[in-house]
């Protein structure tokens, strides 16, 4: 999360917005103590539905205020003030969205926010017809989206920049009575109207809007979604293909059957050498095949030496286990991104890797690893991502296979490469920490501490990132 602001901040904000921002908690506690007081009972159907409505449509120009703070930070650099290298990431880590509920707020201030030309003077929102729509509270920031993705759709070189205008209006028009879902659809419609063909192949633009994402569902599973490449798109058809055809059970039995004869119902024809053949169909249907595909490449590649590094070593699926918990048979073990596996999904993934037993403190700091030279040994980077589990800046949630080894003490000025001294850190905040004024020093259990400078925090506590604390917490527990 984003560091707390010092609280004599409050005294510095212009009388006028902090007059304001009281006035609005004023009115929203008022409201809530006047709806929890039994006065709908009051109110007859249309009045409640009439109800709703003001109130949604109060909530609709809400996001009024975050296409101005968004502009702001853009413009100022508050982002990088914090060491973000991003508005989208420091709005989803200082108020707790997803990135996807992020980024769709900053794409939102772009499309529908006022803006200013490079000698300052303001200019239209890009899309006036949406943006006058939402200062009204005519449509919600969920309507907004969907005409924002559909008009980017329609922004690229050989479409008449008209079309958006058009686009702008029409949509906006419908928007006032259609939900998300026939919006959605209508845009869709529109698009392929005014871009029957579609955009021509364009490497600049499959570049900027390729994407992958992977995300763990609460039950374990995983979700993948993106848009990618023509060329990474034919090379993963190309791999997937022969791995996802249908592979039907095929029984053979030596039992004397005459040969040309079939005497198996939905079988086939027996072969010249007698013996009788019956096949079963593969049950998978395709995106089933396509998924178990994909397993085995990947199993495939955690085999295989010609693989990407973590963090200096070769990939590997590091998991934490409590030795008992692992003797006994039971409990839950934990992948270096969060991820929770039952020790029999465990063991076959441990039948086909290698096992690094860890001893693990109480405090759970991994049992020390000195080393005499510079970089850090294999063993040494297994610990650290065991006690790490990621990048340790506060807030950030790299995984260790996107890290550095940072000595923290620098190797240069004497300091040592044992597990003392050593943290991860991501690319980002390994270049940027120190001319942002920020510290590490390890504290008394041997665990990274980051110290923030006296204009984030005038008294400089130490910050302990959260995924450490929740493990200390969890071996507490234990």
């Amino acid at each position: 999360m984003l560091l707390p602001v010092r609280p004599d901040h409050a005294s510095s904000e212009p009388v006028a917005l902090a007059a304001a921002l009281q006035a609005l908690d004023i009115a929203a506690s008022g409201l809530i103590t006047i709806v929890e007081s039994g006065i709908l009972d009051q109110l007859g159907p249309h009045d409640k539905v009439s109800l709703w409505q003001r109130v949604e449509q109060i909530r609709n120009r809400m996001p009024l205020i975050d296409h101005v703070l968004i502009a702001d930070a853009e413009r100022s650099g508050l982002a990088n003030e914090f060491c973000y290298p991003s508005v989208t990431m420091m709005l989803s880590k200082a108020l707790r969205l997803s990135p996807g509920e992020a980024a769709s707020r900053v794409r939102a201030a772009q499309a529908v926010g006022r803006r200013d030309s490079m000698l300052g003077q303001p200019l239209p929102p890009l899309l006036p017809m949406l943006a006058e729509a939402q200062r009204g509270g005519e449509v919600t920031p969920e309507q907004v989206g969907v005409i924002e993705r559909a008009v980017d759709r329609l922004s690229r070189p050989g479409l008449d920049p008209s079309v958006i205008a058009e686009a702008d209006e029409v949509l906006t028009e419908h928007a006032r009575s259609l939900g998300p879902r026939d919006l959605r659809l209508l845009a869709r419609r529109l698009v392929d109207a005014a871009d029957p063909d579609g955009p021509q192949p364009d490497e600049g633009a499959q570049l900027s809007r390729r994407h992958l994402e992977l995300v763990r569902l609460r039950d374990g599973m995983w979700r993948i979604e993106g848009r990618l490449t023509a060329a990474a798109g034919c090379q993963l058809h190309a791999v997937l293909g022969p791995l996802s055809k249908p592979q039907p059970l095929r029984i053979d039995d030596a039992a004397g059957v005459a040969p040309g004869t079939d005497e198996v119902t939905g079988g086939t024809p027996s072969s010249t050498d007698g013996t009788r053949r019956t096949t079963e169909p593969d049950p998978r249907h395709h995106g089933q095949r396509l998924h178990d595909a994909l397993e085995a490449i990947s199993a495939r590649l955690l085999q295989s030496w010609d693989v990407p590094d973590t963090g200096g070593i070769p990939a590997t699926v590091i998991v934490t286990i409590p030795l008992q918990d692992l003797l006994n048979g039971t409990g839950q073990a934990e992948t270096a991104d969060g991820s929770l596996v039952d020790v029999t999904t465990l063991m076959r993934i441990a039948d086909e890797a290698e096992i690094w037993p860890t001893v693990i403190t109480p405090h759970g700091r991994p049992l020390w690893l000195g080393r005499s030279r510079r970089i850090a040994s294999r063993t040494q980077t297994l610990a650290l991502v065991a006690r790490d589990g990621g990048c340790t800046f506060p807030g950030c949630d790299r995984p260790p296979q996107w890290c550095d080894r940072h000595h923290v003490t620098e190797w240069i000025a004497g300091g040592v490469t044992d597990l003392d001294n050593l943290t991860l850190l991501c690319r980002y905040h390994h270049t940027h920490f120190a001319q942002r004024g920020w510290t590490c020093r390890m504290s008394a259990q041997g665990l990274p501490e980051w110290i923030p400078p006296r204009w984030i925090d005038r008294d400089q506590r130490p910050l302990l990132h959260e995924r450490i604390r929740r493990r200390q917490t969890e071996h507490a527990l234990r």
